[in-house]
């Protein structure tokens, strides 16, 4: 019944919203502010309709480490429902770093596009340079970038070991100047993929640690940023829910 009415508020929203995109796509072009604004209260709208009918709830901690300023986040990955889990305790703008493959999708594409998403080829590397630029220069207009630096859904037998994070992830930061946020995400894997095809009930908990720039990192650490970062996130999966 939940996988039912998650599917059934997806085609509702996609229906009944879609005068609302095409409004939004023209203010876009000479008042992006309000376009991404609106989009924001839309979106979280939908997350939070979704967190109802399929029963997932949220325990949000750290949320003031949330910075005031756009930020590139940093988190580990083993759910869809990693996006809908942090993106309802965003306080501003924020778009996902997503595989280009999710662009041929009708209408979803349309709204990542206005949440100010960024498709990234993981397979060629001038083109996935150019979305790093591009998501930096989104941070810079006011935006944040939310990115999963270890490319796919986290799939192993110990979900709380994060797998190997991109070192090129950070370059985000690195170019727009931005603090960082890492973010834990656990549990989120037993609202869908570990019952796969069905929603199920769940409690998510998602852990936002204190923000720092890249100049911030330890010294030793300062060559491999990326690792630094996947460690304190691991420290926070590590503990129990």
């Amino acid at each position: 019944m939940r996988t039912l009415l998650v599917a059934l508020v997806f085609i509702i929203f996609f229906i009944c919203f879609m005068p609302v995109m095409i409004i939004l796509f023209l203010l876009r072009k000479n008042h992006l502010d309000i376009s991404m604004n609106v989009t924001r209260h839309i979106i979280r709208g939908l997350c939070l309709v979704l967190f109802f009918v399929s029963g997932t709830r949220i325990t949000a901690e750290g949320t003031e480490n949330i910075p005031d300023e756009a930020a590139l986040y940093v988190g580990d990955h083993r759910s869809l429902y990693d996006t809908i889990c942090s993106y309802i305790c965003m306080t501003r703008p924020t778009g996902y770093i997503a595989k280009k493959e999710l662009r041929k999708i009708p209408l979803l594409s349309h709204w990542m596009e206005l949440m100010g998403c960024i498709y990234l080829d993981r397979h060629n590397i001038k083109e996935g340079l150019k979305s790093i630029f591009e998501a930096a220069d989104t941070v810079k207009k006011g935006y944040s970038i939310v990115i999963f630096p270890e490319g796919t859904r986290n799939k192993s037998e110990n979900m709380d070991i994060p797998g190997e994070f991109k070192e090129g992830s950070l370059k985000i930061a690195q170019r727009a100047g931005c603090p960082i946020v890492p973010m834990a995400i656990k549990n989120s894997e037993n609202c869908f993929e570990a019952h796969f095809p069905w929603v199920c009930a769940n409690t998510v908990r998602i852990t936002f640690l204190k923000p720092f720039y890249l100049t911030d990192i330890p010294e030793e650490h300062k060559k491999f940023p990326a690792r630094y970062v996947r460690s304190l996130i691991e420290e926070e999966l590590k503990k129990p829910m």
